[in-house]
Formats: structure tokens, C-alpha cells, sequence
């Protein structure tokens, strides 16, 4: 806003840290420019704001995954409000006061569908060997029940989905990876789904892979 001279003569506006404004006589007045500072967090309230972004900013690649498999609203809502208030409450914890993500908390499912039970998982030369249970005798265990698979890789920031990569009946399956998964380390985290993929189980933390 610069300088202007109104009808009567009178100055109005603003000169570098200087404001002039109309007096309620008419007259004019000047005044400092005002001087907006911003507020210093409390390091409570830095805490708080640091858990939410890193939250956030760790599920948000995989939401497109979650808002599906979230069929379990756990007294929210809707997925959305599902996946970030469990994230938020229960996959992000302190560690000497600085917020970091843990990983054996994660969800990245609910539902009633029988969960996924491991019995032998190791990394091969081609990728991720996985074996489990099928439970096809057990409630809520179909044969046709499909396997997803999400790998994190936090040194690059990167994840691999594999939806509905295996049939619960079939037990095992090896899945491909690139290379600089294996050598930079890696989380995974598995579920199962129903055949048309409309109900899922709570997911299971397969564990944090060493790089090799």
C-alpha cells in the first residue's frame, strides 16, 4: 500500500514503517507499522506437531491401499478418519522425546477375515520367500482368499504394494524385488482379503529385513 492524498488534503497510507490513518476528528494520525511475530511453540505443542507430520507423512503413500483396506472403522467414521487416528494414537511413538514410527504397530488393514499366520519367511536370491498357514479349515478362512503384501523401504522412502498377489489356499510365494530393497532394508507387513476384496483381515507385521 503506498502514499495517497485524499479529497481533503489529507495523507493516508503507508511510508516504509510508517502508517497514516483518519483520526475520528478527521484528522490524521501516524502510527508504526504493525509488527506480526509469530508464535513459539511449546515444546509439548513442537512434540504434538512433529508426531502429526510424521503420521501423516508416512501413511499418506499408502492411503490409496488403506482407505480399502480399513473395513474395520474402529468407532470412526470412516476409513480416513480410521487409518489416521490409529496411526496417530498407536504407530508413532517417542523416542528419548523425538517422534518415530513404530513399525510393528502398523495396520495396514482391519477387518473379520482370518489373519495371516506365518510359518517361515526369509529373504532369497530373487526377492521375499513367504509361508503360512492357510486355516482354510478355521472361521472365517476361505480358499480363495487373497494375499497383499506392503514392503517400506526407509532409507528410500519408498514402498512396494503386491495386492491380491496369492491365493490363501496356496501357502507360499516368493515375490520380486529390486535390488536396493534387499540392500537397503526393509519392512512388511501382510493381509488377507475375501475374493471380491470387500472385507479384509487386521494385518500382520512380518518384521523389519535386514540389508544384505
Amino acid at each position: 500500500m503506498g502514499m495517497m492524498l485524499t479529497n481533503n488534503g489529507m495523507l493516508t497510507g503507508l511510508v516504509g514503517s510508517v502508517v497514516f490513518v483518519k483520526g475520528k476528528n478527521g484528522e490524521a494520525i501516524v502510527r508504526s507499522k504493525p509488527v506480526y511475530k509469530k508464535k513459539k511453540l511449546t515444546p509439548k505443542r513442537q512434540q504434538s506437531c512433529d508426531r502429526f507430520t510424521l503420521g501423516g507423512d508416512f501413511i499418506k503413500p499408502m492411503y490409496p491401499f488403506l482407505k480399502d483396506s480399513f473395513t474395520n472403522f474402529l468407532g470412526k467414521r470412516n476409513a480416513c478418519d480410521a487409518v489416521r487416528s490409529y496411526s496417530l494414537t498407536h504407530a508413532v511413538k517417542l523416542e528419548q522425546g523425538v517422534p518415530v514410527i513404530a513399525y510393528e504397530k502398523v495396520l495396514i488393514s482391519t477387518g473379520n477375515i482370518r489373519s495371516y499366520q506365518a510359518l517361515n519367511q526369509q529373504l532369497v536370491t530373487n526377492g521375499l520367500y513367504l509361508q503360512w498357514d492357510p486355516d482354510t479349515h478355521q472361521a472365517f478362512a476361505e480358499p480363495d482368499d487373497v494375499l497383499s503384501v506392503v514392503v517400506y523401504v526407509p532409507v528410500l522412502e519408498d514402498y512396494l504394494f503386491f495386492k491380491a498377489c496369492a491365493l490363501r489356499v496356496s501357502g507360499a510365494i516368493t515375490l520380486e524385488l529390486p535390488a536396493e530393497c534387499s540392500q537397503a532394508g526393509f519392512h512388511a507387513w501382510a493381509t488377507f482379503a475375501n475374493a471380491t476384496q470387500d472385507e479384509y483381515a487386521f494385518s500382520t507385521y512380518l518384521g523389519h529385513f535386514e540389508a544384505i
